[in-house]
């Protein structure tokens, strides 16, 4: 059954800033925050309940528009209400609610109507309450019909109040914020009401998942990347161009090295893996896209990629040599990335962190190009590389052995 998304931005703040929706978390309104919780949950188009378009919501939807995310705009319960489909499911978010990603796939991974719930010793807030031992997460999965029958009878009531209600006489599946809490749910459920309460979802979205990346950027660049990314949170700084300003300094050290010129290429191309996993930290904060696997991080993968085969080749006066070996691991390399994206779209699971990637490579060939050692080093490159791969290999024969036992 299909699924869309219904967020409110109605609400004025308790402290007298504006429209809560507009309040910013991590960089960015909070409204487009929620409406890419609701992309990341597979909502196929949100509707957005706002009765004044304010500046800042102008540019949120913009940039939500170009990222391909499908956005209508409401400007009452009604009209919300009369752009689903009955038979259609609808994530609704509370004006000023938020959760993390993990607890809203569970919470749209089951039937309608359903409520994402807070037992008593949860994230404090000032959530609704139930009944005596729960209180109200800020987000429900219903029916289209559901909520077309709630907003014809609404007169002057509150529509999530009615809708909540409406839904605990129906029996509702009740999705507890703490059940199945891991990584991905670091972040709490919150309903944000002023200045004060949006800080303190900015502080929780620190809490971004970087499992899929690989120990250079999670051990050794991360701490210097969030330094940098809570500098720049609110400034208007793409995660985008710090990618691409990556991608330009790996370029720039690739003549480096094929002069042979190591200090200098190889200062580029830490620079450039910083300002890569400082870009991922902002895009994972924000919620925008940002694949491990994607085009940016395949450019800058075969800029250093060539650089170091230009250094090692320049080492070893055109010999062939170096050139067969760096081959052999680009080879296992891609074979590795294809089997990684395998395990991430079957089964959600990640490769061991000590697993290679581009900068892991990188790092690794710094000790044996120091001491001339180039051929060592290479060599080195591969087997690191080809004893990643069987080790991923062998994950995902694991995991695609577990699902067909549990299928017979």
């Amino acid at each position: 059954m299909a699924l869309a998304a219904l967020i409110a931005a109605v609400r004025e703040a308790d402290d007298g800033s504006g429209l809560v929706g507009t309040l910013a978390v991590a960089g960015r309104t909070l409204l487009e925050r929620q409406a890419r919780l609701a992309a990341l949950a597979g909502c196929e188009h949100v509707v957005l309940l706002v009765e004044r378009l304010p500046a800042g919501l102008t540019g949120a939807i913009d940039r939500l528009r170009r990222d391909g995310i499908t956005i209508d705009v409401a400007r009452s319960a009604g009209d919300a209400a009369d752009r689903f489909h009955p038979d259609e499911r609808v994530l609704v978010f509370a004006d000023g609610a938020v959760a993390g990603s993990g607890a809203i796939a569970r919470l749209v991974g089951g039937t309608a109507p359903a409520l994402l719930t807070i037992s008593e010793g949860g994230p404090p807030g000032p959530f609704e309450r139930i009944d005596a031992a729960t209180r109200w997460g800020g987000l429900a999965l219903v029916s289209g019909d559901m909520l077309r029958k709630t907003v014809a009878m609404l007169g002057d009531w509150d529509l999530h109040s009615t809708l909540l209600r409406r839904a605990v006489g129906g029996s509702a599946r009740r999705v507890d914020i703490a059940d199945g809490a891991g990584l991905a749910d670091a972040f709490p459920a919150m309903l944000v009401r002023s200045r004060a309460g949006a800080r303190a979802a900015t502080e929780a979205s620190f809490s971004v998942d970087r499992a899929g990346e690989g120990w250079p950027a999670r051990l050794l660049y991360g701490a210097i990347a969030r330094l940098v990314a809570g500098v720049i949170l609110d400034r208007p700084i793409e995660s985008r161009w710090l990618r691409w300003a990556g991608i330009a300094a790996a370029l720039l050290a690739v003549p480096a090295l094929f002069k042979g010129w190591l200090l200098a290429g190889l200062v580029l191309i830490i620079l450039g893996a910083l300002l890569d996993s400082t870009g991922r930290l902002l895009a994972g904060l924000r919620l925008s896209p940002a694949a491990p696997d994607d085009r940016l991080a395949l450019a800058r993968a075969a800029a250093m990629g060539i650089g170091l085969l230009g250094f090692a080749w320049h080492r070893m006066e055109g010999s062939a040599t170096p050139l067969v070996l760096g081959a052999g691991t680009v080879a296992i390399m891609i074979a590795m990335a294809r089997e990684r994206w395998a395990l991430r779209r079957l089964g959600g699971l990640s490769a061991p962190l000590w697993v290679a990637d581009v900068d892991a490579l990188a790092l690794l060939f710094v000790p044996f190009a120091l001491v001339t050692q180039t051929m060592a080093g290479l060599t080195a490159l591969g087997l690191y590389a080809a004893a990643s791969f069987a080790i991923v290999q062998h994950r995902l024969v694991a995991f695609a052995g577990s699902r067909l036992n549990r299928n017979a």
